[in-house]
């Protein structure tokens, strides 16, 4: 009997979906939409060709799954402590890593024992971009479990999980898979500056909750002062409440960052002038929107949990992961699919 092959958009989570239904694969697939693409900066576009948080997942019988994939070229810098592999998780446990090279390639990806209805989460490499065009059963039967409430996170490569050592150890991911959510990473290496066309993309995606983390690019790659991030703030929250009138936003404002919190930028704005610009805003819409949380950032991550005194490493991604799971699950409730779910 032929190996069963399976559609890989049935299983494959965590991209932006082009049309209603299950996300589309392209060529070049990418974390932004192509007309959203079109409208920012090379540095996000670059970061978005990356898999962050994008993950097969498989339900069924088999004991391994075979993939045809490709690997592309970056086309900008790559996460630094991670190796191309793909991680395989079963709940908060990985299973395995299966590593691979530059080109088109067949990888044999084992999956731990489990019942037939349980859900094996494996992570795309997170440090070059990947495609998959086929997934064959190997030992059984693959099926493609349902989703869950679907999340939106957005923000910069804390949130994309560029200085985890695996995938699925970026707190997006901890996070998710703690609570079951249909992740969507948005976080963009060196970029996320709150750029409007991004607020547009994720008020025209279907969610459940938004998560918002950015502001610490503010203060270097592009620079800004207080009051123009905090205008900034206002606009983006303000276009992804337009799509989503109804669904939970929390905002995150920047983690600490030890040499830029006292330090002036060009403008003369300090991080901590940031942070509280994007606090301003972000407290002044909540005070009149039940719907929206502010988490100050500044004491989410201890100083020594970052790996080069801006990115937390796993232990400060578990922290973060650990902050926002009760906060998600209480918004959660207030979500009307909640009620519907």
């Amino acid at each position: 009997m032929p190996a069963q092959t399976i559609d890989v958009r049935t299983v494959l989570r965590g991209l932006t979906p082009v049309t209603p239904g299950p996300a589309a694969t392209a060529p070049h697939p990418s974390r932004v939409l192509p007309a959203t693409a079109a409208k920012l900066p090379v540095d996000t576009v670059a970061a978005a060709a990356v898999m962050a948080g994008v993950r097969l997942e498989l339900a069924g019988t088999a004991t391994a799954a075979r993939l045809s994939v490709t690997t592309h070229p970056a086309p900008g810098s790559v996460a630094p402590t991670m190796t191309p592999a793909f991680s395989v998780w079963l709940g908060d446990q990985r299973h395995s890593r299966v590593e691979v090279t530059a080109g088109t390639q067949i990888v044999e990806v084992p999956l731990p024992p489990r019942p037939a209805a349980a859900s094996v989460t494996v992570y795309l490499p997170d440090s070059v971009p990947v495609t998959i065009d086929s997934i064959q059963a190997v030992g059984g039967t693959l099926l493609a479990p349902p989703g869950g409430l679907r999340w939106l996170a957005y923000g910069d490569s804390i949130t994309q999980g560029w200085s985890a050592t695996d995938p699925g150890l970026a707190w997006p991911a901890v996070a998710g898979r703690h609570l079951g959510l249909d992740v969507i990473n948005l976080g963009f290496a060196g970029s996320a500056r709150g750029e409007l066309p991004a607020a547009a993309q994720l008020a025209e995606t279907a969610a459940e909750v938004i998560t918002l983390a950015w502001g610490t690019n503010c203060w270097s790659s592009i620079p800004m002062d207080a009051p123009y991030i905090e205008q900034a703030m206002r606009l983006f929250l303000t276009t992804v409440r337009q799509g989503h009138p109804d669904v939970p936003i929390i905002v995150i404002s920047p983690i600490v960052r030890p040499a830029a919190e006292h330090t002036a930028n060009r403008f003369g704005a300090t991080l901590t002038d940031l942070r509280n610009g994007i606090e301003r805003a972000a407290g002044q819409i909540a005070a009149g929107d039940d719907l929206l949380t502010l988490l100050p950032g500044r004491d989410l991550v201890r100083d020594d949990e970052l790996v080069d005194g801006i990115h937390p490493g796993d232990d400060g991604h578990s922290s973060l992961a650990s902050a926002l799971i009760p906060i998600l699950a209480d918004c959660l409730t207030r979500s009307p699919a909640w009620h519907q779910s």
